[in-house]
């Protein structure tokens, strides 16, 4: 079984992209806001959250990724979490892993940066001969 990803961006562009990107190695579900992001962590606990700060409604901040952020950790513990920003600065950072984020990547990023470290954060899958 294919670990579980929860892409949550409300840039379309971005979250059909990434779709695309992850979908032969990984089951990818997206959300382009805070309660579809909530819905889907809820019903298919994700292996991986990668998830976009600023989203509505303000998205001038990184409140609701932030909640996002928060929310994962706090009912998924073993969850990991990429935060991807436009926004990330040093202050922002911190506080991404003081909330528990596992990476940090700034927007706009390289697709070989993101898989990186995708495969970085992911949990260990076992081999089988069918592999």
């Amino acid at each position: 079984m294919k670990p579980r990803v929860l892409i949550v961006d409300d840039d379309v562009a971005v979250t059909q992209q990434l779709f695309w990107t992850l979908c032969d190695e990984y089951e990818v579900m997206t959300a382009n806001d805070l309660p579809t992001a909530v819905r889907r962590a809820t019903i298919y606990e994700p292996s991986i959250s990668i998830v976009d700060l600023h989203l509505p409604p303000v998205p001038t901040s990184p409140e609701v990724g932030l909640r996002i952020l928060g929310y994962l950790k706090d009912r998924l513990p073993h969850s990991k979490v990429l935060i991807i920003s436009s926004a990330a600065d040093k202050s922002v950072q911190e506080a991404c892993f003081a909330n528990g984020a596992d990476e940090v990547l700034d927007k706009p990023f390289e697709i070989e940066h993101l898989l990186a470290a995708v495969r970085r954060i992911a949990p260990e899958r076992s081999l089988s001969a069918a592999d």
